[in-house]
């Protein structure tokens, strides 16, 4: 593929043939980090160094600067190279998407100016790396304006008093130190696809007013969320799961905890599920008619549970109705009844309670 793209640079007639070819590369990644900038293309693989530093731990095929001289121009900043070689590449081929991979902290150009360069401007998912960022490197990427992108910050501190309402903006968002993420942030989230949260500060109580927040709002908060556990912090299910209805179902070998949300005539998603390991907590949204796939495994939809959800729902209505009902006689009687009569339906829908928890196996 090196020897392909050299050739490229020899003359248009060249440039040209190997057009006509339509060789197919299927994405790209731009990495910005000073005199170590590189093009990284995927299937087939190959590394452009942009830069003059060409130590690259990689074992990749590469091409250096001096290889696609012709493209570079000695009078221009790495910025405006990396912008040349990236629209000659993506004119020589048929290029799938690309995504951004940034490292802050004054080696490159701002993030702001990268962005604002229109070519760069469709990438399909930012990484931004760093030791730590300023409040104005993180304002520079929760301000730009697309929001059906992906936002990855792996390494490097946020501060702890960062605030932003684009936080949760990107279609995905990974935030590997979420130690300044708040309740107030989490619930500014609407219809994204995946959030992950790694090392954070977040109580139990607050996880729990989240949960009720996204079993009441009325659309989306998103497809797949999960949040890290680094401290092994004790998952309390008294605490977490607290004035919710909550069905515990066992299907394929796996313990799923699963709540019906309040408005599903306006969800794409009408129930919810909430699982943990020792590493981490899962949350997952799902249509009650859509097969469910969990760890690889395919399984019947939610809809059966979502049935009995409602009636948990409407059982825990009633009892609140019954403790609040005073000396009215009659309608105690007519409560207890009620009552009754939909935990006997729960039951013959296969549902035990086990230490009060509905327990469904399947």
């Amino acid at each position: 593929m090196g020897d392909i793209l050299k050739t490229a640079t020899t003359s248009k007639y060249m440039e040209a043939i190997i057009k006509s070819l339509c060789i197919r590369v299927e994405g790209m990644r731009i990495g910005f980090n000073g005199e170590k900038t590189v093009i990284i293309l995927h299937n087939p693989s190959l590394i452009v160094c942009c830069g003059n530093n060409t130590i690259v731990l990689d074992r990749r095929e590469k091409v250096l600067k001096r290889d696609l001289k012709p493209w570079f121009s000695e009078t221009s900043s790495i910025l405006e190279n990396t912008r040349q070689v990236f629209l000659r590449i993506c004119d020589l081929f048929q290029c799938g998407p690309f995504g951004l991979s940034i490292v802050a902290g004054g080696v490159n150009p701002t993030t702001k100016e990268i962005l604002e360069i229109p070519e760069f401007r469709n990438f399909k998912d930012l990484n931004l790396t760093g030791i730590g960022f300023t409040k104005k490197e993180l304002d520079d990427v929760m301000d730009f304006e697309r929001e059906d992108q992906n936002l990855h910050i792996g390494v490097g501190k946020i501060p702890f008093t960062y605030s932003h309402p684009n936080v949760f903006k990107y279609t995905k968002v990974h935030y590997w130190d979420a130690c300044w993420v708040r309740l107030e942030h989490l619930l500014t989230i609407k219809d994204k696809f995946k959030i992950t949260l790694g090392l954070h500060g977040l109580p139990l109580t607050d996880i729990n007013k989240f949960i009720k927040f996204w079993v009441n709002a009325e659309y989306d908060l998103f497809k797949y969320m999960q949040i890290y556990n680094e401290n092994r912090q004790h998952i309390c299910i008294k605490t977490l799961f607290d004035e919710l209805d909550v069905l515990h179902v066992y299907r394929l070998g796996q313990w799923r905890n699963l709540i019906a949300v309040k408005s599903p005539e306006t969800r794409k998603r009408q129930i919810l599920s909430v699982n943990w390991s020792e590493e981490r907590t899962y949350m997952s949204a799902w249509d009650i008619n859509e097969r469910v796939q969990v760890m690889g495994q395919d399984d019947e939809p939610y809809a059966p549970e979502f049935e009995i959800l409602k009636m948990l729902e409407r059982r825990r209505a009633l009892k609140m109705e019954l403790d609040t009902v005073g000396e009215d006689e009659i309608r105690k009687q007519e409560l207890t009844v009620a009552i009754d009569q939909i935990t006997t339906g729960i039951t013959l829908k296969g549902v035990v309670f086990r230490n009060e928890r509905p327990t469904l196996f399947r």
